[in-house]
């Protein structure tokens, strides 16, 4: 029995998905911007706020300091990061 071959075009995606997700070549080579690590951070906030973990990380350091931990950990995981320099 035979594989049925892929098609070689993608799927029709909507308007709302990022040319990224369909063609990978168009994907990001740069860091962050600071715009983007703000709404990564408000984002990713929306959904551990109410953790115990993100409790515990606020009481023992505060939350402004819980939230530059979170943005330094964000920066950590960008496989660009290195590409250019941060001031």
């Amino acid at each position: 029995m035979r594989k049925k071959p892929k098609p070689e075009m993608l799927e029709p995606y909507d308007l709302d998905t990022p040319s990224w997700i369909v063609d990978e070549s168009l994907d990001r080579t740069t860091p962050y911007t600071e715009e983007e690590l703000d709404l990564l951070v408000e984002g990713t906030l929306e959904g551990i706020r109410d953790t115990a973990s993100w409790k515990n990380l606020v009481d023992r350091a505060g939350e402004k300091e819980a939230r530059r931990i979170l943005r330094s950990r964000i920066i950590m995981q960008d496989e660009n990061a290195r590409k250019v320099s941060r001031h």
